[in-house]
């Protein structure tokens, strides 16, 4: 059964490789096999005039989101290829938080393993071209003031992602692995096979990279006056209860991982709103 990120993994596919307009007409068409709504599609054809600029206006926005996805998924390529040679160093290095050696259990999975870090050594190196690409889709809807916010945020987003990667492989990691090695026994020994190996610390690695973002998105929504800060102060609990959510998620399926990504989420979100609150008073807005 696909998991929600094979299915965004797969409408991110479907847009790039078909365009935005093929991709609205098969979505049309596979409505117009659906009973109960073609009444619906019909009423939408008759209305015409202003449906059809708005449809327009719509293939316009994804034409250009294409276009930024295809750069973004172009830059990783050069730099996961510069990767590849040193894809054993990079092995040896994500090693260390295990300590242990790593085994591999079909013929091709030590040559799949190498693809697949040069490939995450390839993303990591690109988020500044991939954050660029969609700061940039997303820029020219915002006005001037919310411009000078974001131009600022983008650079933070770089170094909090870096920040995130890092808390994870120095702090979150060597405790998992502890905590989880706990349970083994003399009769009941770990053998971690390399691609489960590396496919448990991309994932944590790069969920928290993704998840200290927090803090820019609130203060780029409190300092452009799109959420008022009580809003975020209001709803406290239930996003601390989101936070546990999100972690659950994001993280391998187990309690300690979980825990250490939802403390660090709520710990982020109260220095976000402290952080807003001091901004709004230095600008008066308070």
């Amino acid at each position: 059964m696909l998991g929600s990120s094979e299915i965004i993994l797969v409408m991110v596919l479907a847009l790039v490789v078909l365009g935005p307009e093929r991709l609205i007409r098969a979505i049309h068409s596979l409505r117009s096999h659906t009973e109960g709504l073609k009444d619906e599609i019909l009423k939408e054809k008759a209305m015409g005039g202003d449906e059809g600029e708005g449809e327009i206006g719509f293939v316009s926005h994804l034409e250009e989101l294409r276009r930024r996805l295809i750069i973004s998924v172009a830059s990783i390529i050069p730099f996961a290829a510069a990767a590849f040679p040193f894809s054993q160093r990079i092995i040896q290095f994500f090693r260390h938080p295990y300590g242990g050696n790593l085994i591999f259990i079909s013929p091709t999975e030590a040559f799949v393993v190498n693809i697949k870090v040069a490939i995450a050594a390839g993303i990591a190196c690109a988020f500044p071209v991939v954050a660029f690409q969609m700061w940039s889709f997303i820029v020219p809807g915002l006005y001037p003031r919310e411009k000078k916010v974001f131009l600022t945020l983008f650079f933070s987003s770089i170094f909090f992602f870096a920040g995130g990667m890092a808390f994870s492989y120095f702090a979150i990691l060597p405790l998992a692995f502890k905590f989880l090695l706990r349970f083994s026994a003399p009769w009941f020994q770990p053998m971690l096979t390399a691609g489960r190996y590396f496919s448990f610390i991309f994932k944590l690695t790069i969920a928290f990279g993704l998840a200290f973002q927090l803090p820019i998105v609130i203060f780029f929504l409190v300092a452009a006056d799109l959420v008022p800060l009580e809003t975020f102060s209001s709803y406290r609990r239930t996003i601390w209860m989101v936070s546990f959510i999100v972690g659950a998620i994001l993280t391998p399926p187990d309690v300690l991982s979980q825990a250490m990504m939802s403390l660090p989420l709520i710990v982020l979100f109260e220095a976000s709103l402290l952080v807003s609150r001091l901004y709004l008073k230095t600008r008066g807005r308070l």
